[in-house]
């Protein structure tokens, strides 16, 4: 049985509550009450694997530039609502910490409709985050359960940010033969034919329809992601000139990072009143 871990509420940057999630390995993360966002990631006998901006923006109701943000209940501008939705910009509940299997801990985060969400998105539901940390792996789970009695629908991503040393340097494996959209030209595309390199100065954006896994090599260093139940991945990296479109990119942090999202994109999730959803990824230093 999981055993419960007393974890103190701390303020974090700008004032805002976080807890530290740290296992008897010494892998450890810190995850934020707003947006229930990982801001960091350090594996067992390890180093920081998420990016974060410098100049990334920790105040309420703002969405705090890389770590893992929480795109939900709507993917970018996919929809009426803001771009990503509000998951990500509102304060959740600590429901409690908890220890499992093999000295992996678990940190469980809750989100309910309010008068807030319900202005924005007229849908009564009950939103579950769970983040684990042990040995070379983040676990991040996500569950919506529809506690309305109409149906509703949702796109979103658990939108990962990986810390680099050069994307110029990066290649990523897993898209060969699969499907995408350039998210830049809004142009469905032919499938990939080889490993993606050759990373440059304009970028990438791309969802691609049916991926599931995606190594990510940078020299000697290898992470995978794989999605859990999410049916598309997302790759993006602003690239030069976007990035010196948004305010809280640190200069020349478009270098530094990539991310690689599990994402519902293509066809989004119905669920009819009482149902669930639950989806992850499962991020893990393989090399």
């Amino acid at each position: 049985m999981p055993q419960s871990i007393p974890t103190p509420i701390l303020p974090g940057a700008g004032g805002l509550p976080k807890i530290l999630l740290a296992g008897p390995d010494g892998a450890r993360a810190e995850i934020y009450l707003q947006g229930a966002h990982v801001t960091s990631w350090i594996p067992a006998g390890g180093e920081e694997q998420l990016f974060l901006s410098r100049t990334a923006r920790f105040a309420p109701g703002e969405a705090i530039r890389g770590g893992v943000p929480v795109c939900w209940p709507q993917f970018s501008g996919e929809g009426p609502l803001q771009p990503h939705g509000f998951a990500r910009n509102v304060p959740w509940k600590l429901a409690g910490v908890a220890a499992g299997v093999g000295g992996a801990v678990t940190a469980t985060l809750r989100l309910t409709d309010s008068p807030a969400t319900r202005a924005l998105w007229p849908h009564p539901f009950a939103a579950e985050m769970g983040v684990t940390v042990g040995g070379q792996r983040l676990g991040i789970a996500f569950a919506v359960t529809n506690t309305g009695n109409a149906d509703f629908t949702f796109s979103g991503a658990l939108h990962t940010y990986l810390r680099l040393e050069d994307i110029f340097q990066t290649t990523v494996e897993g898209f060969v033969g699969i499907p995408y959209k350039n998210t830049f030209t809004e142009k469905r595309e032919m499938p990939q034919t080889e490993r993606l390199t050759g990373f440059g100065p304009e970028g990438a954006g791309r969802v691609y329809y049916g991926a599931q896994k995606a190594v990510v090599r940078e020299g000697s260093r290898a992470v995978s992601l794989t999605n859990e139940n999410f049916p598309d991945i997302v790759l993006w990296n602003p690239g030069v000139e976007r990035a010196s479109r948004i305010p809280d990119m640190q200069p020349e942090g478009y270098r530094r990072m990539l991310c690689i999202e599990a994402g519902v994109v293509g066809t989004p999730v119905r669920l009819s009143p009482g149902q669930s959803w639950r989806g992850g990824q499962r991020v893990e230093v393989t090399q």
